[in-house]
Formats: C-alpha cells, structure tokens, sequence
C-alpha cells in the first residue's frame, strides 16, 4: 500500500495513601480527582504536584525546556500490570508533547508499601484515557485501549493491546479506522468505532476470565462533487456519503493475544473496501 502521509498516521494513531489505592479492582479507566492526582504525581514532578500537574514539564518529555506548559494527568487505570503480585497504575498524561506525539503519553507507577507510588517509567504518544483491563495468563494483566489522531483532516481511530512488561508496550493493532471528510479529497471513507466489551469466559465473571472481544464499527464512503466555478479548491464540493452499515468483529482471546474469528473476515474485508488502510495492523 503506497500511502503517504496516511502511513504517518497509521503509525501514530497508534495511554491514594492506602493498603490498596482507591479503585484497584475496577476494569476501567478512571478519571482523576485533584487529590489523587497529587498522589500520583509526587514521584514525577520536580515541582507543581500539589498543583495536580507537573509544571514545568518533567525532564523526561519533549518539553521539558518549554516552562510555559505543563503536563497534567486525566485518567488512571490500576492493575498487575508487571506482575501478579504488584499494584500498578497507568495514568494518561496531557501535554509536554509535540502532535506527533498526540499531545501527550503515559506514565506507569508502581505502588510502594503503604503510603507511595514509585515512577517505572513513562511512554511519550501512547494516550491512555479509554481502556479496559484484560486479566491475562499468570495472574498480570493487559490494557485494551482506544485511542485517535488527527491530522490533514484525516481523523484515525483504533484499538491496541498494550503489555506494560514489554519494552514495546504496543502487542497489538487490530486495525485503524478513518475519517477522511474533511481531508478535501474527491473520495474517502467514514469510519467510527462505536463500541467494543470484552467477552466473559464460561468458567468466571466478566472482568476476571476473558473469552473475547466484540467490536461494532461504522463505516460508509463519498465522493465529493466537483463546481465548475470553484475547480481549484478541493473543498468546495458538496460532500454525498453513501449509507453507512455497522459492522461487528468478534475475537477470541488466548490469554495474551486477540485472534479474529473466521465468520468476522467478511466485515473486515467490507471495512477494507471502504477503505483500503483499515486493515494494514490487523492480526
């Protein structure tokens, strides 16, 4: 697939002083409140946690010269992220990062006895704010997140498997939907990701045994008309999209990774017809 400056994006679209922090057992990310916000932050800032952010930005971001920005977490998820044994949390971090870099990244902490929180490490343009917990094989756990960039008026949205014991924390990219509408162009695509759950096994309850992943897509195509009296620019046609259809992609889970069922290949093969790119990262 030759597909400039889409690649790019394709790329990139590709995150309390207790026993136990408040919320360790909940799947989904959560939102931060002020005075979990400076727990979180005490290990990270230099300065400006009992703010809620860092400012200025830590020396570790793209920013860290920039004393006029700050980084500022919005959503946290806890787990066993790097072992079966040990309380982390993931915090979605805004700013200190430059747009290629969406704006942010994310920072991993772990819990420290019983009154602190110890940095392990921070990621720059993995976004954070919409995941789930995925309860893995030996007892750790995985984030099934969703993520977006935008760009060129092309809005790129996906979905990853992140394993934060992993140096390339990014095991898996099931596709890459695309928004193209207000990219100009004389044809494109609609695409959304409407919703996605994670399916309960037959042996447990939903959130601790995990058969699979069902994903709901929309997705519909245009074309742009092109006025005789406005030839030399790309925007000014009128925008017709064609009807647009939900799609359902169903996977199972192995423990560690998502496999696409055989009865889901014709929705992703319809996807790809709508556009060409959704299925450069599928499995």
């Amino acid at each position: 697939m030759r597909m400039g400056a889409q690649t790019v994006l394709l790329a990139l679209a590709v995150l309390t002083a207790q026993a136990a922090p408040a919320g360790a057992g909940s799947q989904k990310t959560q939102k931060i409140t002020p005075r979990v916000a400076r727990e979180l932050l005490a290990p990270v800032c230099s300065s400006g946690a009992a703010t809620g952010a860092c400012t200025p930005c830590p020396a570790f971001t793209s920013f860290h010269d920039n004393t006029g920005e700050g980084l500022t977490p919005t959503a946290v998820s806890y787990g066993h992220f790097t072992g079966s044994r040990l309380t982390d949390a993931l915090v979605d971090m805004d700013g200190c990062e430059p747009h290629v870099n969406n704006f942010g990244g994310s920072l991993l902490l772990r819990w420290q006895g019983l009154t602190s929180w110890k940095l392990l490490r921070y990621v720059q343009g993995i976004r954070t704010g919409q995941c789930l917990k995925v309860p893995a094989a030996g007892g750790r756990d995985l984030l099934l997140c969703q993520g977006n960039y935008g760009g060129m008026g092309t809005v790129v949205e996906n979905l990853v498997l992140l394993d934060l014991a992993q140096p390339d924390v990014l095991t898996q990219n099931f596709f890459s939907t695309y928004d193209t509408a207000e990219a100009c162009s004389p044809t494109g695509s609609i695409q959304h990701i409407v919703d996605w759950k994670l399916l309960p096994g037959r042996g447990g309850a939903a959130g601790s045994n995990v058969s699979g992943l069902e994903v709901s897509i929309k997705s519909a195509t245009f074309t742009r008309a092109q006025g005789d009296t406005k030839a030399h620019d790309p925007c000014a046609g009128k925008l017709s999209a064609a009807p647009s259809r939900i799609y359902r992609l169903s996977y199972t889970f192995s423990g560690s990774r998502f496999a696409l069922l055989p009865a889901a290949r014709p929705a992703v093969a319809a996807l790809t017809r709508d556009n060409p790119y959704f299925a450069g990262n599928a499995p």
